[in-house]
């Protein structure tokens, strides 16, 4: 006997072989048919799997843009307005409040700025060269002191050890020289607006030069304190989620206050996610739609999809999202129309909020959020469940694919033990007749021969 990739080929001795053989074929082939039928299911599965995940990429999309609205709904619809953008520049953060302010700068202040002195050993190259010999030095800031150790022996090797220090400093390596004749030296900066002191040495003498002494930033708010404040930074905190980055010396007025047309942009973002949810699943509706087509699932999660946007709240100057500039058009799609929602937001930009409300605290973003939890949640969602339902029976299919084929795997070598036990006697008996017609003909031949 032989075998193929599929079927175990019989090879008899006797004339009835291949009708032995095709009696094996015929009863595998009938016995493997419900596999085949299995197979066709557990394909057909697999491509509704990949629909669902395709279906679950989409959802989750829409709960994404539905995030952005969410985070716009609070500190995201206070906008800082400047009176004049050359003095300071504002942002607003979370814990902003609405609220107007005078910021009034005295002095931008300056970073305390040395360089390393006159009279130390002239550095030409700096990846090799130092303007001292020691490997430690001392640096002082503010009269602070950090140990600095240079195993390099170069001036490359001593800024990036100060940089590297943690000292509210920032050294770099500047020529004095020109091109022709170079002259390397140390600058150290303070990385603060305030007189730092700064002073580098090597344990026996001092390796720096002040050039110029730093100053604090001050300003005041609102007129108040009487005495400006000191800060060490320009960019200064004005009020909670309010900061302001002072650029120059004067007055300049903030103004911070709602501004829900920041919300515009994310209603189109989230309009566009809807789209595309309802058109995936219109994919998979009709005689001749997708994977899932006639599956439950399909209008469960249009329903889900209808609820998102029929949302009401009955009471109110804003009761639906049409009243947004968001409606349904023929083919079943959201369109925005940004006019409607731009003068909404002109008039009544408390409105919205309130009709929108939060995913945690109410409106139509917390019955949004709700309801997408429904779809989406990892667990219990429609697609978890709908995916796991679709794994659960191909894995069900998997072992019964290989329990069934098992048993044809048994039938074909039981039906070939058989067809060969018959092949063998069958070819045993046709031997004998051959024999016994051979001899019959030998007899006959030498009758005729002893009669003449």
């Amino acid at each position: 006997m032989g075998t193929s990739s599929s079927t175990t080929v019989f090879n008899g001795n006797s004339t009835y072989a291949a009708q032995l053989q095709r009696v094996i074929t015929t009863a595998v082939g009938r016995a493997s048919a419900p596999i085949q039928q299995l197979q066709t299911h557990q394909s057909t599965l697999a491509t509704q799997e990949n629909e669902l995940q395709t279906l679950s990429s989409r959802f989750q999309s829409l709960q994404t843009a539905l995030d952005s609205i969410n985070n716009l709904t609070g500190v995201g619809t206070l906008s800082a307005s400047v009176s004049d953008s050359s003095i300071l520049a504002a942002a607003t953060s979370s814990g902003a409040m609405a609220g107007n302010y005078t910021i009034t700068v005295s002095n931008i202040g300056t970073q305390t700025s040395t360089i390393s002195d006159n009279g130390l050993t002239i550095v030409t190259d700096p990846s090799s060269g130092n303007i001292d010999a020691s490997a430690t030095y001392t640096l002082s800031v503010k009269g602070q002191q950090y140990a600095i150790s240079d195993p390099s022996g170069s001036l490359n090797g001593l800024a990036q050890a100060i940089n590297a220090s943690g000292a509210s400093v920032q050294a770099t390596v500047v020529n004095v020289g020109g091109s022709s004749t170079p002259d390397y030296r140390l600058s150290v900066q303070s990385t603060q607006y305030a007189p730092d002191s700064i002073q580098l040495s090597d344990g026996s003498n001092s390796l720096m030069n002040t050039l110029s002494s730093g100053s604090y930033v001050t300003y005041q708010v609102n007129g108040q304190p009487a005495t400006p404040i000191n800060s060490t930074s320009r960019t200064i905190t004005v009020s909670p989620g309010l900061t302001a980055n002072l650029l120059q010396r004067g007055t300049a007025s903030i103004s911070v206050a709602e501004n829900a047309g920041t919300i515009s942009g994310a209603l189109s973002s989230f309009v566009s996610a809807y789209n595309a949810a309802a058109a995936e699943l219109e994919k998979n509706r009709g005689q001749n739609g997708g994977a899932l087509s006639g599956e439950s699932i399909v209008y469960e999660l249009q329903g889900a999809l209808e609820t998102l946007a029929s949302y009401t709240t009955g009471t109110g100057a804003l009761g639906s999202l049409s009243d947004l500039g968001l409606t349904f058009d023929q083919s079943g799609n959201i369109q925005f129309d940004s006019s409607v929602f731009a003068s909404v937001a002109a008039t009544a930009p408390s409105d919205i909020l309130n009709f929108l409300g939060s995913e945690t605290g109410g409106g139509f973003l917390q019955s949004a959020a709700n309801l997408l939890a429904s779809v989406n949640d990892s667990t219990s969602g429609m697609l978890a469940e709908g995916t796991q339902s679709i794994n659960d029976e191909i894995s069900n299919i998997a072992t019964q694919i290989n329990n069934d084929q098992a048993k044809v795997t048994e039938l074909q070598q039981s039906l070939t033990t058989q067809m060969a036990s018959a092949d063998a006697t069958i070819a045993s008996l046709q031997n004998q007749v051959t024999e016994v017609t051979t001899l019959f003909t030998d007899m006959q031949q030498a009758y005729k021969q002893s009669n003449g």
